[in-house]
């Protein structure tokens, strides 16, 4: 039965068994194309059809239905194909109701048919709706061809770069009206973004996607805007060794080499076979010559073998809380739920791959990074590594002059005035257009003994933590 199965795997979900998409790829159902759309639009629609059962009063009547099932039938019922099968009946006892309620809603928001509804009310629910929005950002890779090139072959493909006065004020900050005018585009115009050299903008349903010959010829690389600000917090020198601590699938290297030029080399980390794989074809395709690949932890390195790297680029393993596609279904409050044990456990590992970083004796610069919103990934992991890196670090205000909003959170005037932490950048879809991100950047201090610094019993206190719990 498809609606049994849908509220299987919706229940799985919110207990986070896994996603939308690998659960129903792991059912056993015959009918997966229909599981997949009634899933879907459901959970698309959760609070119109919450609000609809609650005024129809339909789970007083039939309460052994439960939340997740009533709302897959309200939605068929009313929304979709019509409800089949033996809950047809429970359905077809609350169908007066269930209309009444409908149409009390179609009066409420002033509409005159339920599909209006559902644009309606979908507009209702702010940041799930808004960050399906989100603009598609593509990276000019200019390591087969020049930039010029590149743009060349995109206006000949019918595409059109549209203008604007980047030192409008308004332009250089992610203001309404920097919003405005990427709503404004149409499906074939772009624009160069306003922070971020060799990035362009498209609207959030313009019809360039991956299947576009440059995306398969690797001139241009789709990627959230938050990611690129990453490696260019960093921005190595030309011929300079870099380590990329977990750097699969590989965008932010691609980038990390673009600054580069492919000069120096890129020591490039990641403990997961398959996805070391998917990053050699992704680096291959992008002409990627100075990277060196290792299926490794970073926690494992010895520190002797790399004495000639200065930069490291730490894009941590995160909850990914800061993601806006996690938010399609609508699901703030679900996704927005702390697992406090499992955000204690990566806190204690991103406090080890920090204090790794730091333990590295010719490196001088480290940006650290999560896809995360909470202090306990961010503001906690930076200040734990400036109170236990005997002063050999401190902080780097990045984009100073260009980032005037989404900043660091401080707790207090030691966070402030001692800790800086407000010199490094959050980044979210209100502000910017974008996912969530955090961004610190770590510089070596001043005359400071290089032989003064050790992480050694710090890991170790950390990993005796890790396996206590």
């Amino acid at each position: 039965m498809v609606y049994a199965e849908a509220k299987r795997i919706m229940i799985a979900y919110e207990n986070k068994q896994g996603s939308i998409q690998s659960l129903i790829a792991q059912s056993k159902s015959q009918h997966k194309n229909s599981l997949t759309c009634l899933i879907m639009k459901t959970m698309s629609y959760k609070k119109l059809l919450n609000k609809i059962i609650k005024k129809s009063k339909m789970l007083e009547n039939e309460k052994f239905l439960g939340d997740k099932l009533a709302q897959l039938l309200v939605y068929d019922v009313l929304f979709g194909m019509g409800v089949r099968g033996k809950f047809k009946s429970a359905v077809k006892r609350n169908y007066q109701s269930l209309t009444d309620a409908c149409e009390y809603y179609m009066k409420k928001y002033q509409v005159d048919n339920r599909d209006n509804l559902l644009k309606i009310f979908d507009e209702k629910q702010s940041f799930a709706n808004n960050s399906s929005n989100k603009p598609k950002y593509v990276y000019i890779n200019q390591l087969k061809l020049k930039k010029k090139e590149i743009l060349n072959k995109l206006i000949d493909g019918s595409y059109q770069k549209v203008d604007y006065d980047k030192k409008d004020e308004n332009y250089m900050k992610s203001s309404q009206k920097y919003k405005d005018l990427i709503n404004s585009l149409k499906e074939n115009e772009f624009i160069k973004d306003n922070h971020v050299k060799n990035l362009i903008i498209f609207k959030h349903d313009a019809k360039i996607n991956k299947n576009y010959n440059l995306f398969i010829e690797g001139h241009l690389l789709q990627i959230d805007k938050s990611s690129c600000l990453v490696p260019l917090a960093l921005n190595p020198e030309i011929d300079s060794h870099v380590i990329d601590g977990a750097s699969a699938p590989g965008n932010k290297t691609i980038l990390l080499s673009n600054i580069l030029k492919n000069t120096g080399l890129i020591h490039a980390f990641d403990i997961d076979d398959v996805r070391v794989k998917t990053m050699q074809n992704n680096l291959k395709q992008h002409n990627v010559t100075n990277v060196r690949l290792k299926c490794m932890d970073f926690l494992q390195t010895e520190i002797h073998k790399y004495d000639r790297v200065s930069h490291i680029m730490l894009d941590v393993p995160c909850s990914g809380s800061g993601m806006t596609n996690r938010f399609k279904f609508g699901d703030i409050d679900l996704e927005n739920i702390k697992d406090d044990k499992r955000l204690w456990k990566l806190e204690a590992l991103q406090r080890r791959m920090l204090l790794h970083a730091m333990s590295f004796l010719n490196v001088t610069r480290i940006v650290y990074s999560t896809c995360s919103i909470h202090q306990e990934e961010n503001e906690n992991v930076v200040r734990y590594a400036l109170k236990n890196c005997d002063d050999r670090f401190k902080l780097v205000n990045i984009f100073a002059d260009k980032w005037n909003y989404g900043r660091g959170i401080c707790l207090d005037e030691k966070d402030k005035n001692d800790f800086h932490l407000d010199y490094c950048i959050r980044t979210c879809f209100e502000s910017n257009f974008t996912n969530g991100f955090f961004i610190a950047c770590f510089e070596l201090s001043q005359d400071i003994d290089q032989n003064s610094f050790s992480t050694m019993d710090k890991e170790q206190t950390i990993e005796d933590e890790i396996n206590e719990t």
